[in-house]
């Protein structure tokens, strides 16, 4: 692949946002008193991640799910007596400063930094990236960090990865990989503007039938192999 530029996920990519979450949950729940047990996360899991796949394919903002994603899980798990609005407030608050790095996530930055044009591609606040990858120390090894609130149109949308190559300028988007999670954010979406794409499936899932990934790796360190 003749590859100029690299945009790459933050959460599940760069970050462990399952430690992340977690650690933050436990915070918020014992600054509002409430009891926590840890199997209640998958909970969390499963609800935020359905949540966020709704973002992805348009049928939720991201002011919707702070608005009712505390409220389901609450119900879920027969909580009552807490405003779920502002509990996440506070549990997003706790991810502003979490940054927990996903194994290989320096080495592999530290390879890709001095040979590619490297983008932070996210869905989430540029604030709280920008917190996060100061943190983590990984926020100097990017020359770029596009967000969809600043670019105005969420990942997998065609028009976000297109204000990423109007930045990029004179780089085409054959010329352009994006690596990263998410199957739809970052794998279609990258795939529908016709750049390359590399899926990273930490999570060891079944590959599905139509993936239109380029490539699959289970760690990060496998992307040395393709890049």
């Amino acid at each position: 692949m003749k590859i100029k530029a690299v945009l790459m996920d933050v959460d599940n990519t760069l970050l462990d946002f399952g430690i992340c979450a977690r650690d933050s949950m436990r915070g918020v729940f014992a600054d509002w008193g409430v009891p926590y047990r840890e199997e209640m996360f998958p909970v969390f899991w499963e609800i935020n991640g359905k949540l966020w796949e709704e973002i992805e394919e348009g049928h939720l903002t991201k002011e919707e799910l702070y608005q009712i994603r505390w409220k389901l899980i609450f119900e879920r798990l027969g909580i009552e007596g807490y405003d779920p609005v502002r509990f996440d407030d506070g549990f997003r608050k706790y991810i502003a400063e979490s940054a927990a790095p996903v194994e290989g996530a320096y080495e592999i930055l530290e390879y890709l930094s001095p040979k590619y044009i490297l983008c932070v591609a996210s869905n989430a606040s540029p604030a709280r990236q920008i917190k996060r990858l100061t943190k983590a120390n990984m926020l100097q090894y990017f020359e770029h960090l596009f967000t969809s609130e600043e670019i105005g149109h969420p990942k997998p949308e065609k028009a976000f990865f297109d204000a990423c190559l109007k930045t990029l300028d004179g780089i085409t988007a054959a010329e352009t990989v994006v690596i990263g999670d998410s199957l739809t954010a970052d794998i279609a979406g990258g795939a529908g503007c016709g750049m390359k794409t590399i899926w990273y499936n930490h999570t060891h899932e079944a590959v599905p039938e139509k993936l239109r990934a380029d490539y699959i790796v289970n760690t990060l360190l496998e992307i040395k192999d393709i890049l």
